[in-house]
Parts: C-alpha cells; structure tokens; sequence
C-alpha cells in the first residue's frame, strides 16, 4: 500500500535531516579538540561510537518487539546485515574520518565528505528505484560546489590536501554515502533505531578487534572534560544525529535528505564565522549561498508516494 505523504509530515521529516546535519557539525570541532587533549584519532574512532553505544542502550525500550514467529524470523534475518554490513560501514567511517581531520584538516575533510550526496543519488536509482529527475541531479551538483566554494573560501584556514589525506576523505564520503543507504534500506523494514543501534556496535567491535590485532593502544581522555567531550561526540553525532537521519528517510528519498545534510558545512562555516577569526571572502559567501540554494531546493521537491511506515523507535512497518 502508498501513501502521498502531507506537507506537515514531510516538513518534519526535512526538518529532522536539517537538525542532523546541525549536529553533525560538532564533530569537527570536537574531534580537533581530543586531538589536542592528546588522544589521537585513531582512539577517537573507537571511543565515538563507543559513547554512542551508551545512548542508543537508553533508547532500546521504545522498540515495540516483535509479534509472533514471523516477527522474529523477519529480525533475524536482517540482524546478520545490520550487525555485519553496517558495523563495516561504521567502522571505515569512523577510521576514515578521524584519520582524514587529522591528516588535511576539518574543512578540507568536510568538502571531501560531502561528495556524498552525488553518491546517493546514483546509487538511489538502482536501490530504492528514485528518479533521477533534472532537479535533483542539479541540486546535488550545487550543493558540492557550495561546500568546496565554502571551505576554499575560508580566511584563517590552511588547506593542505597530502596524498594521504586525500585517499582518506574520498574514503570518508564513500562510506559517508553507504551509510545514508544501509540507513534508508534498513531503517524502511526495521525502524531507525535497531539497525542504528546494530550498526554501531558492529562497527565499534570491528575496529576493537581489528586495533587488538595490530597491537593498538587506545589511548583514553586524561581529564573529566576530555570524558565529556567523548559523551558530548557519542550523544550528538551517533546517537542523536544519525536517528533523525534514519528516521526522516522513513518519509524522504534518500537522494533528497541527502542534500539536506549539507546544512553541516553551512552551519560549521557560519559559527566559524561569528564565534572565530575565519571570515569569507567572497568566494566563501557564494558558496554559503549555493548550499542555503541546494537544501532549500531540496525541501521544495516534490515527494513521490511511499509506502506507510511506523514512527520513530518502532521495529514494525
């Protein structure tokens, strides 16, 4: 069965990919702040979705379980891909994006993540069976342009792009990408918060055994505020930013919301803006510009009819 979904309950979708990506702005900085603190990055990727582990354990309880043998076949069944797929996903994203801050910085880091968007609307196509309508191809390209317009428009930045830290953003954005995919495929048959909840343990056990296997140290928060900056990283960026995410492609295409997410960089540039010593030139400005264009103009499309989901938290469609 379909459904056109209203106005009112797209626009609290968008409004929940926007608040995501509000959220998701907070990882740089803070990940920039463990570093200096002495916690290298490859400990970061670790302790992030460790942190968000905490969280989504809280949330467990609003999952309405399974009626019946065939509701709980249906969760063992997706349980193997939710765990093993997306604990992959979780586990090159984290590393990627920890290693790339590192190597080439947050912003350069950030242009490279959201090649993203051109991803997910290719790759939608083929998965989901969304068009790809003029509009949204043109969106998708002007919000890539907007990010780098905004990041190569940065005064007080030093952009170095290193070979390495290159490799390790393009990764980012693939990963970046697969993750927006694994969310909208799973989140549609299980609700957002199981494969949300699978996925990062699974990513967070990879990366524990694959660091036990190297002979890793993770080197941990030597202060109360470093503890809390990892609690604030695991809250804002696992817990609560990819659950709005998950839940809002429950009733936007995946294409779409992730145009939407472009709001990070937008919102990354604008506290740098008042709150730092990085202003724009006027390259950086229209690039503010584009991006506000492109996730205004992703709200605006229209939306294809959908099948009819259950709400947040729930594990049932």
């Amino acid at each position: 069965m379909t459904s056109s979904p209203t106005r009112a309950r797209v626009a609290v979708a968008y409004l929940q990919v926007l608040l995501a990506g509000i959220l998701w702005a907070t990882s740089g900085p803070l990940s920039v702040t463990l570093f200096r603190m002495g916690v290298p990055p490859t400990s970061v990727a670790i302790l992030r979705p460790g942190a968000g582990i905490v969280f989504l354990l809280l949330l467990l309880p609003l999952i309405r379980r399974p009626m019946g043998p065939q509701g709980k076949e249906r969760w063992a069944q997706g349980l193997p891909g939710m765990l093993g797929v997306g604990g992959i996903i979780v586990g090159v994203f984290q590393l990627a994006y920890q290693m790339s801050t590192e190597a080439v910085g947050v912003p350069a880091t950030v242009a490279l993540l959201y090649l993203a968007p051109a991803l997910v609307v290719v790759a939608s196509i083929f998965l989901f069976g969304e068009r790809l309508t003029p509009a949204k191809g043109a969106l998708a390209a002007l919000s890539i342009v907007g990010v780098w317009l905004t990041v190569l428009g940065t005064r007080g930045v030093d952009l170095e792009l290193t070979l390495a830290g290159l490799l390790w953003g393009c990764l980012c954005g693939a990963s970046y990408a697969a993750y927006t995919l694994f969310g909208k495929w799973y989140g549609k048959r299980y609700g957002p918060l199981l494969p949300l909840f699978w996925s990062t343990l699974g990513g967070t056990i990879l990366l524990c055994a694959v660091w036990w296997a190297r002979g890793e140290t993770v080197v941990l928060p030597a202060s109360g505020v470093g503890w809390m900056v990892i609690l604030a990283l695991g809250l804002f960026t696992i817990a609560l930013a990819a659950l709005l995410l998950f839940n809002a492609m429950r009733t936007l295409e995946a294409g779409r919301a992730s145009i939407g997410t472009t709001v990070e960089p937008l919102m990354a540039a604008l506290l740098a803006w008042v709150f730092l010593e990085q202003t724009l030139t006027l390259y950086g400005r229209l690039g503010l510009l584009l991006l506000v264009v492109g996730v205004a103009g992703a709200y605006a499309m229209p939306t294809p009819r959908i099948g009819t989901g259950a709400a947040i938290g729930t594990g049932e469609r």
